[in-house]
C-alpha cells in the first residue's frame, strides 16, 4: 500500500528516468576515477604568504622650504599601488632570481610526472661560457654513479667536473655527494637554465600582492609554488631586495644631491664674488656710500640754494624798483624807503644821508624860499647823494645779479644730482638684491649639504617586515574535495545533457500521465511489452502478466458496454504499427475465454494482419461477401485452442476500400454477425490515415483507441481528444500498449489504482510465460536499456 501514497507525478518521473540510472552511475564512477587519477598524478601546489608594511614618510608640515626640500631628500607621500607594481616588477624579481640562483632549475623525472628539486640537488650546473645569454638551456641528465652520467640518453659517457657543450654554451656538472640520487623517483634529471629576466617575467604571474584594506599601508605577499621552501625564500628575498633597493635609492639620491650642492656652491661662490666686486665699483664710481643720507643732504642743499636764490631775486627786484623810484622826476627830493630788506651798508648810509638832507630841506622850506642859497646848496648836496645812490644801487644790482646767477647754477647742479639719485639707488638696490639672493641661496645650500650628509649617514628603508613568509604543509592544489565535486558534477552533467537531448528529441508518448495531461479521453487500460513473436498471448489457462492485463481491460470494458448483450467493439489507432491487430486478437481471445462467442472481423482491408498473426490460412473474406461471391458461413475461421473464438478475414484487397465499406451488403454482414456472435471486434484501419474507422463506427458500441508507448507522437493525442469531445467515435477509450517494465515494475505505467501493487512480474500472481522467462543477459539488458 506504500505505493499508493506516492504521487503519480513522482511515479511517472521515476518510471521514466529510472532506466537511465545505470548509465548515470557508470558515468559517475568513471568521472570519479578520472578525478582520482588527476589528484594522484597532479603536481602538488602549496600556498606561501607574508606581510610587510610600507611607511608613509611624507613631509610632516608645510613650510616655505617644502618645494625646495622635495628637490633634495624630502620624499613625497608613498603611493601603495605604485609600490605594489614596483614589488612585482621585472628588475626586482630578476634580482631575486639572481640572489637565489633560480636561473637553474632541477627536476626529478618520474614515469608519469616530474618533481621540482630545490636546494638539495644531487647535481649542480655551472655555465662556463654562454655565447647566447638571451636563450635558455635544457637537457636530460642520467646519473650513472658519482663519477659518470649520460647526457640526453646518448651512449657517450660524460664525467662530472669536465666541461661539455650544449648548443652554444659550455657547461659543467658537479656531483653533490651529500645528496643520494636514489632518494628520487629515478636517476633521470632535467636541468634547465633561463635568463634572469625571463625567469622574472615567468614569476610575475605567480606573485600576488594585495593591500590589507583601503586605509592600511600593510601589503600581503603570496604565491603558489611546488616547493614551500622556495616560496618562503622568494617572498623573504623580495621584501629584502625591496628594502635594499629603497636604501640604495636614498643613498644614490643623497650622493647626487651632495654633488649637485657642491657644484652649485662653487658656481654661487664665483657669482657672489662678481656681484660684490660690481657693487664696490659702482659705489666708487658714483660716490654712493649711503644713498639715503646723500639724498637727504642733496634735498637740504637744494632747498637752501633755492631759498638764497629767491632772496637774491627779491633784492634784485627791490634794487630795480629803487633805481626806478630815484630816476622818476616826481620823486625828486622825496625820501627813499630804507626797510626793503637791502642790507648793503653803503646804500644804507647813503639812504640815511639822503633822507636826512630831504628832511632838512623840507624843514628849511618852511622858513625860507626855494631860491634861497641855502636851499640851493642843500639841493645840490641831495642831487649829488642821489647820483651816488644810483651808482651804488647799480653796483649792488650787478653784484646781486652775479650772486643770483651763481646760485641758479648751483641750484641746477644740485637738482640734477638729486634727480640722478633714484636711478643710482635702484641700480644699487638691484645689485644689492642680487647679492642677497646669492647669499641666501649659498647659505641654504650649505644647510642642505649638512642635512644631506646627516640623512645619508642615517638612511633606513621605509618598509618593515610584519610577518615573514610562512607556508602550509597541506597543498592547495589539487584540492581533493573540489576536484571530486567537479568530476562528480561532470559525471552527472554528461548523462544529464544526453538524457535531456534524448527527451527533447523524443516526441512520443511515454506514460499514462502524459496521456492524462494531453486528453480528456478515459484510459481503459495498459498492455505490457511482449518479448515473444506470437500475436496471441491469451490462451486457455494462461496466467501471464499481459494476459492478465487483457482480462483487466475486459472487466473495465463492461462498464462501457453496460447491459448490451452483443457489444460491437471497434479497435483503431493513429497509424499503422501501434498494436491494433495485437490488441484486437487478444481481446477476442479473452472474451472467448469468458464464455462468450466472439468473432474478430479484419476490417483493416488495406493492410490486414490478423490472419497472418494467428498463422491461419486465408480464405474468402469480407470483400467477397460484400461483392456477393461468398456466404457468411464461408467467411468464418476457427482459432485453434480457444473455444468460441472465430476470425473473419478481410479477403482480397479491393481498389476502392472506402466505397466498399458503404455498401448495403455490409449492413447485412453486421446483422448476421450480431445474430450468431455475442461479441464482435472490428479491427479497422488507423483513423489518423483513412476514414474507414469513422465509416464503421455506425456499427460499434464502443471504441478502443490504441496508443503505443514510444511510438505514438504526443501531438496525435490532440486528434484523440478532438474525436472524443466531438463524439466522432462511440464511447471512445484509450489503451496504452507496449508498456515496458522498469526495475521489475511497470515504472508508473501500471494500473496502481486498481489493485494496489505495482504489477511486479515475480510477485507470485502470474505464471512465467515465454515472454517473461529470460536469461540473465536479457535481464541485464532490460535493466540497463529498458
Amino acid at each position: 500500500m506504500a505505493q499508493e501514497q506516492v504521487k503519480p507525478e513522482i511515479r511517472d518521473f521515476l518510471g521514466r528516468y529510472l532506466k537511465y540510472l545505470p548509465w548515470i552511475l557508470v558515468c559517475i564512477v568513471i568521472s570519479l576515477a578520472l578525478g582520482y587519477i588527476k589528484i594522484r598524478y597532479s603536481v602538488p601546489i602549496y600556498h606561501v604568504q607574508s606581510t610587510m608594511m610600507i611607511k608613509n614618510d611624507g613631509p610632516a608640515s608645510e613650510g616655505k622650504d617644502d618645494k625646495l626640500g622635495q628637490l633634495f631628500m624630502t620624499q613625497p607621500m608613498t603611493n601603495l599601488l605604485d609600490e605594489i607594481e614596483f614589488l612585482r616588477s621585472s628588475p626586482v624579481l630578476a634580482r631575486v632570481v639572481t640572489d637565489l640562483n633560480l636561473q637553474t632549475s632541477y627536476y626529478s623525472n618520474g614515469s608519469v610526472k616530474s618533481s621540482f628539486i630545490y636546494r638539495a640537488t644531487p647535481i649542480v650546473l655551472q655555465i662556463l661560457q654562454n655565447n647566447d645569454s638571451a636563450s635558455g638551456i635544457s637537457f636530460l641528465v642520467t646519473v650513472l654513479d658519482d663519477r659518470q652520467f649520460l647526457l640526453n640518453k646518448e651512449k657517450n659517457v660524460n664525467y662530472f667536473g669536465q666541461p661539455f657543450k650544449i648548443g652554444q654554451s659550455i657547461c659543467m656538472l658537479t656531483r653533490d655527494k651529500r645528496v643520494d640520487p636514489k632518494v628520487f623517483q629515478s636517476r633521470d634529471f632535467t636541468v634547465s637554465w633561463q635568463p634572469a629576466i625571463d625567469m622574472a617575467r615567468n614569476l610575475q604571474g605567480a606573485i600576488k600582492i594585495t593591500q590589507a584594506n583601503e586605509y592600511s599601508s600593510v601589503l600581503t605577499l603570496s604565491m603558489e609554488t611546488e616547493s614551500t621552501a622556495l616560496g618562503m625564500d622568494m617572498l623573504n628575498t623580495i621584501m629584502a631586495v625591496y628594502d635594499s633597493l629603497i636604501v640604495e635609492d636614498k643613498k644614490r639620491i643623497a650622493i647626487n644631491t651632495t654633488d649637485f650642492i657642491d657644484d652649485r656652491l662653487a658656481s654661487l661662490k664665483d657669482s657672489l664674488g662678481g656681484v660684490e666686486g660690481h657693487l664696490s665699483d659702482f659705489k666708487a664710481n658714483n660716490q654712493t656710500f649711503d644713498i639715503e643720507d646723500q639724498a637727504k643732504s642733496f634735498m637740504t642743499d637744494v632747498s637752501s640754494s633755492m631759498k638764497d636764490l629767491k632772496t637774491q631775486e627779491t633784492q634784485l627786484i627791490i634794487i630795480n624798483w629803487l633805481i626806478s623810484y630815484l630816476s622818476e622826476p616826481e620823486n625828486t627830493y622825496k625820501s627813499v624807503p630804507t626797510n626793503l630788506g637791502i642790507q648793503e651798508p653803503t646804500l644804507l648810509l647813503l639812504f640815511g644821508d639822503y633822507n636826512k638832507g630831504v628832511l632838512e630841506r623840507e624843514g628849511n622850506l618852511k622858513t625860507t624860499k626855494p631860491d634861497n642859497p641855502l636851499i640851493k646848496r642843500m639841493e645840490a648836496t641831495l642831487d649829488r647823494l642821489k647820483v651816488n645812490m644810483l651808482q651804488a644801487l647799480n653796483n649792488v644790482k650787478q653784484a646781486v645779479t652775479i650772486a643770483k646767477d651763481q646760485l641758479a647754477k648751483t641750484t641746477n647742479d644740485l637738482q640734477g644730482q638729486l634727480k640722478a639719485m633714484p636711478r643710482k639707488s635702484m641700480r644699487e638696490q638691484s645689485i644689492v638684491h642680487q647679492q642677497q639672493i646669492l647669499q641666501e641661496l649659498y647659505y641654504f645650500l650649505l644647510q642642505k649639504k649638512l642635512e644631506t650628509s646627516i640623512s645619508s649617514a642615517s638612511t633606513i628603508s621605509n618598509s618593515k617586515v610584519v610577518e615573514p613568509a610562512l607556508g602550509n604543509d597541506a597543498p592547495v592544489k589539487p584540492a581533493g574535495k573540489s576536484i571530486y565535486m567537479t568530476y562528480l558534477m561532470i559525471g552527472l552533467l554528461i548523462p544529464g545533457v544526453i538524457i535531456a537531448i534524448i527527451e527533447v528529441m523524443n516526441d512520443k508518448v511515454n506514460s499514462r500521465a502524459e496521456m492524462q495531461r494531453a486528453t480528456q479521453t478515459p484510459i481503459l487500460g495498459e498492455i505490457g511489452h511482449s518479448e515473444g513473436d506470437r500475436t496471441l498471448v491469451v490462451t486457455n489457462n494462461s496466467r501471464g502478466f499481459i494476459a492478465e492485463q487483457f482480462r483487466i481491460i475486459r472487466t473495465n470494458l463492461q462498464y462501457i458496454t453496460g447491459k448490451n448483450e452483443t457489444p460491437v467493439v471497434l479497435v483503431t489507432s493513429s497509424f499503422s504499427g501501434e498494436g491494433k491487430s495485437f490488441v484486437s486478437t487478444n481481446m477476442g481471445a479473452v472474451m472467448a475465454l469468458a464464455g462468450k462467442k466472439t468473432v474478430v472481423m479484419e476490417f483493416d482491408i488495406r493492410k490486414p494482419k490478423i490472419i497472418s498473426g494467428l498463422d491461419l490460412k486465408r480464405k474468402m473474406g469480407i470483400t467477397n461477401y460484400i461483392i456477393g461471391s461468398a456466404r457468411f458461413e464461408d467467411l468464418l475461421i476457427k482459432v485453434d485452442g480457444i473455444d468460441d473464438f472465430y476470425v473473419i478475414p478481410c479477403g482480397p484487397i479491393p481498389p476502392n476500400p472506402a466505397e466498399l465499406l458503404l455498401s448495403p451488403r455490409l449492413n447485412e454482414l453486421m446483422e448476421t454477425a450480431k445474430r450468431q456472435f455475442e461479441v464482435i471486434i472490428l479491427d479497422t484501419a488507423p483513423v489518423g490515415l483513412v476514414s474507414d474507422a469513422l465509416t464503421l463506427s455506425r456499427f460499434a458500441d464502443c471504441t478502443l483507441y490504441i496508443v503505443r508507448r514510444g511510438r505514438t507522437p504526443r501531438r496525435l493525442l490532440g486528434l484523440v481528444n478532438e474525436l472524443y469531445l466531438n463524439k466522432k467515435l462511440p464511447s471512445l477509450s484509450l489503451v496504452l500498449n507496449d508498456v515496458k517494465m522498469q526495475g521489475g515494475y511497470y515504472g508508473g505505467y501500471g494500473y496502481y489504482g486498481y489493485y494496489g501493487y505495482g504489477y511486479a512480474k515475480n510477485n507470485g500472481y502470474f505464471e512465467s510465460g515465454d515472454n517473461v522467462r529470460k536469461g540473465i543477459f536479457k535481464r541485464i539488458k532490460e535493466l540497463f536499456f529498458g
